[in-house]
């Protein structure tokens, strides 16, 4: 018996060996895979690619400022200012967003004139403006002024998802396109932070400061190829993609489509380009991406975020109100990162639809709880849950597809448009929310978003598109009359290309399929001369 049981002792522990061998060598494995992973994104242009979306969706971090500062400004400014009235306070915070609409449609007409790079550059003129008329402000005016001003940033920024739409692929152009609202997310919390410890006027300053980021970063990313690849420039279009794909073949796979579709732009005649903004695949995706924003914003989601402090103070929490604004800012940075991530695991349409049921439900429950008088941590919680589950779908979905769902040759334009428009109804959602509140009362008006959050995902369920790991052509061709061989991107039909059935590739970032068997002549010299792999 014992001779067995020795035996038994000394094979287990061999096989505990074994196991612990074979687990050592999984680990090496896997940390050599991760190596080897991280050197085919910098061999192959990806690191690059997620550099220059970095650098554009840092304007975001600003845009957090501009939306979280009202929430730390007004309990702050109306203790110091015992006077203001609770309508002036309403116009403070408002006037942060009545000059988003102006700013987008402004961007939306000079994205496509100017371009997308120079553009996010010159954002910083307007922020850094109002951050410092608002931080030198003596009078209510002043500060009324500094915000409206800032209020540009929020609108015009709207360009930095048609930036990374352009230069990323589409198996990364979710998570790069997510990143914009988890840096929203991020100013949002250092604001809510500081405002709990630091002045508004010393808060400004900083703001002010950050703003100078953009710019900077900017500097040392190319323009968007597809764009200038529109504008005819097309060896700096070629330099462009280079940089960003670290790769001859891919750039010049690229840059192929690009002057296809630009030759086919300069046959258009005026009326033909006037005839796009008629095209179903313009006004479709407008109409179902308005309508998303509606049940966005009556879902509280920036009532929340531009009322944070007023309130918690108004449901009645058991924790301090900056206290509980900092938390939601922290939770939003989490769930921002964690949405980043689902993005490129689900459907667009899935996570829109989860989203917007789970955050109704959760506002639903703050309603009841407080209908019930129940306890008021449990009320924190179910709005801390709103919050969570809005960071996964509902919040950034409608932002991200305004970069993806419209053709090429007017894009800027009507991601400028869609921008005005939802800019509009965030405006009216937060400068009548006060009366709204009044009408309702506090537990009302819970009723109100969770109930349109639950209608929201329901009309995302059944009529938002799917762009899920789909080119941006793929995309458009949803919303054509006919599916035969009309290019969206070009808005008219074309004829089938002679080498049309021979084998593709790759695509492109902007989607379309290209061959290699012709190169124009400009590519093969200036590869020559210039780049080798």
């Amino acid at each position: 018996m014992h001779v067995f049981r020795d035996r038994g002792a000394r094979g287990a522990r061999a096989a505990g060996c074994a196991g612990a061998s074979c687990w050592g060598e999984r680990r090496t494995r896997n940390m050599l895979a991760s190596i080897k992973g991280f050197w085919k994104v910098c061999r192959y242009g990806d690191l690059y690619m997620v550099l220059a979306a970095l650098a554009a969706q840092s304007i975001n971090i600003s845009v957090g400022f501009c939306q979280g500062f009202s929430a730390v400004l007004l309990p702050q400014y109306t203790h110091e200012y015992p006077a203001i009235t609770y309508e002036q306070a309403s116009w403070i915070a408002s006037l942060g967003v009545i000059s988003n609409p102006i700013g987008a449609l402004l961007g939306g007409m000079l994205v496509d004139a100017v371009g997308r790079r120079l553009l996010l550059e010159s954002i910083v003129l307007p922020n850094l403006v109002g951050w410092l008329v608002i931080a030198f402000s003596e009078t209510y005016v002043y500060l009324c002024i500094g915000r409206f001003i800032t209020g540009f940033t929020i609108g015009m920024s709207t360009v930095s998802y048609i930036y990374v739409a352009e230069i990323t692929t589409p198996e990364k152009r979710g998570v790069l396109s997510a990143l914009g609202p988890g840096l929203v997310s991020t100013g949002i919390f250092i604001v809510y932070f500081l405002g709990a410890f630091v002045h508004w006027r010393k808060i400004a300053a900083i703001c002010a400061g950050v703003s100078l980021l953009t710019p900077f970063l900017m500097y040392f990313v190319p323009e968007s190829p597809l764009w200038l690849a529109s504008k005819g420039h097309m060896k700096e279009a070629y330099s462009a993609m280079f940089w960003l794909r670290q790769n001859n073949n891919t750039a010049q796979q690229e840059l192929m489509e690009f002057t296809k579709d630009r030759k086919s732009g300069e046959t258009m005649t005026f009326g033909q380009k006037m005839s796009l903004f008629k095209r179903r695949s313009v006004v479709k995706p407008f109409a179902l991406l308005i309508i998303f924003f509606i049940f966005q914003e009556m879902s509280g989601i920036y009532v929340i975020l531009y009322y944070a402090v007023d309130f918690f103070k108004s449901v009645g929490t058991s924790v301090n109100e900056f206290t509980a604004s900092i938390i939601v800012g922290g939770v939003r940075v989490i769930m921002g990162a964690v949405g980043a991530c689902l993005i490129n695991s689900f459907r667009r349409k899935t996570l829109a639809a989860t989203s917007g049921l789970l955050l109704g439900i959760a506002m639903l429950g703050a309603a009841i709880c407080d209908s019930l008088n129940g306890p008021p941590l449990v009320k924190l919680a179910c709005v801390l849950l709103h919050v969570s589950f809005s960071m996964v779908g509902f919040l950034q979905l409608p932002w991200i597809m305004s970069g993806e769902l419209y053709p090429q040759d007017i894009r800027g334009l009507m991601s400028g448009a869609t921008s005005c428009c939802a800019y509009v109804l965030i405006f009216f959602n937060i400068k009548t929310y006060p009366q709204l509140e009044n009408l309702l009362t506090s537990n009302g008006t819970l009723y109100l978003f969770g109930g349109f959050a639950l209608l929201g995902a329901a009309y995302c369920y059944f009529f938002l598109p799917e762009t899920k790991g789909k080119s941006l052509t793929e995309i458009m061709k949803q919303f054509d009359e006919d599916k035969k061989d009309a290019d969206p991107e070009a808005g008219y039909v074309k004829e089938k290309p002679a080498d049309e059935g021979k084998p593709v590739q790759r695509r492109h970032s902007a989607g379309a399929a290209v061959s290699l068997e012709k190169r124009p002549s400009w590519i093969q010299e200036d590869c020559k001369k210039t780049y080798r792999e």
